[in-house]
C-alpha cells in the first residue's frame, strides 16, 4: 500500500515542486499545462461519480468554465498592459491593434468572465433540453451546475493566486506555497492522530461517521495543531512564504488563524468530496493507486483556495493603505 502511494505521489509532488521552485519564467510556464490537466482530471472525476446524463457534454462546459474564468482577466490585463506600455514608455510598438478596438476587446473578456456561470447555467439546460424533461434529465443537469461551481469555481483561485502579479518582479508562488503547505499538513497531521487514536482500546471519538467513519475529533485536532505549527515555523524560518516582495502581508496572530482554518476548512472540503463518494458508492474519485484520484488529492484546496485568495486581497489592501498613510 505505501509503495502504491510513493509510485502515484512522488510524479505529482515532483512536476508540482518544479513548478513552484523552478526559475520564475520556467514555473509559470509549467505550471500552466499542470493546472489544466488537474483541472481536467478533477472535472472528469467529479462527473463520473455523478453520472448526470449527458455527463460528457456537460464535463466540457464545467473545464472551459474553469479555464475561461481563468484565463479572462489575465488575457485581459496583459492587453491593458500592453497598450501602457506602448502609450508611455517610449517602446517600439508590441501590436498594430488601435487602442479602442483593444479597449474594447478588454471590456468584452471582462464581461464574459463576469457573466459566465450564467453562460454555465444557459449551456447546461440547452443540453438538457435535447431530452424530455424528466426528474432524472433535470436533477443531473442541476447536479452538474454545482460541480462546476464545487470544483472549477474553487480551484480556479489556485491559478489566480499563482499568477496574482504576472511580471517576474512579483513571485506570489511562495505565498500559494504556504496555503498548500499548512493545508496539506493539517491532512497528514488529522490522518496520523486518527490512525493513533483509533488503536486505543477504547478507540476515537467519530466527526460524521455516516458521511466518513474513519474521520475523528482526534484528528481534526492533531491536523489543526500540525497546521499551526508548520505555519508559525514557516513565517519565522521562511519569511518569503507569508511576504510579497519582502513585505509582510501576514503576521503571527494571523498566521495561526490561517493554520486552525486551513484545517477546519480543509476538512469540510474533504467531507463534501466523501459525501460525493458515498453518494455514488465508490471508495476513490479515481484510479491511482494508493492516493485514489486527483480529486482526493485536491479535496482539502477546494474550499480553502477561495477563502485563502479573498484574504489575501483584503491583507495586501491593507498592507497596500498603511504604507500610503505612513508616505503621507
Amino acid at each position: 500500500m505505501l509503495i502504491d502511494r510513493l509510485k502515484s505521489a512522488i510524479p505529482i509532488i515532483v512536476v508540482i515542486a518544479l513548478c513552484f521552485f523552478l526559475p520564475f519564467e520556467y514555473g509559470r510556464l509549467l505550471f500552466l499545462p499542470v493546472a489544466t490537466l488537474m483541472l481536467f482530471l478533477a472535472c472528469h472525476e467529479t462527473f463520473e461519480l455523478l453520472n448526470p446524463p449527458h455527463k460528457k457534454e456537460l464535463e466540457i462546459v464545467a473545464v472551459v468554465y474553469g479555464l475561461a474564468s481563468f484565463l479572462l482577466p489575465h488575457l485581459h490585463l496583459f492587453l491593458s498592459q500592453l497598450h501602457w506600455r506602448n502609450t508611455f514608455d517610449g517602446s517600439a510598438p508590441l501590436t498594430e491593434m488601435p487602442w479602442l478596438i483593444m479597449r474594447s476587446l478588454g471590456s468584452m473578456l471582462s464581461l464574459l468572465n463576469q457573466i459566465s456561470i450564467g453562460l454555465v447555467v444557459l449551456a447546461a439546460f440547452c443540453i438538457c433540453f435535447k431530452d424530455a424533461p424528466t426528474k432524472e434529465n433535470v436533477n443531473g443537469t442541476l447536479a452538474s451546475i454545482g460541480a462546476t461551481i464545487f470544483i472549477p469555481w474553487s480551484l480556479m483561485f489556485i491559478p489566480k493566486i499563482f499568477y496574482y502579479y504576472p511580471t517576474p518582479k512579483m513571485d506570489m508562488r511562495p505565498i500559494l506555497f504556504f496555503m498548500i503547505l499548512v493545508t496539506k499538513i493539517a491532512d497528514t497531521g488529522a490522518f496520523a492522530a486518527g490512525s493513533w487514536t483509533a488503536k486505543r482500546p477504547e478507540g476515537n471519538h467519530k466527526l460524521i461517521p455516516l458521511v466518513s467513519p474513519k474521520k475523528s475529533w482526534e484528528g481534526l485536532i492533531g491536523g489543526t495543531v500540525a497546521s499551526v505549527v508548520t505555519a508559525l515555523i514557516c513565517y519565522f524560518c521562511w519569511p518569503a512564504s507569508v511576504s510579497i516582495n519582502g513585505v509582510k502581508v501576514f503576521g503571527i496572530a494571523e498566521v495561526i488563524v490561517i493554520g486552525i482554518l486551513a484545517s477546519v476548512i480543509g476538512l469540510l472540503g474533504d467531507l463534501a468530496e466523501s459525501a460525493l463518494k458515498r453518494a455514488a458508492g465508490a471508495k476513490d474519485s479515481g484510479n491511482l493507486p494508493g492516493i485514489g484520484g486527483i480529486l482526493d488529492t485536491l479535496d482539502s484546496l477546494i474550499f480553502v483556495a477561495p477563502l485563502f485568495y479573498a484574504y489575501l486581497n483584503f491583507a495586501i489592501a491593507n498592507q497596500a493603505a498603511q504604507i500610503m498613510k505612513f508616505n503621507q
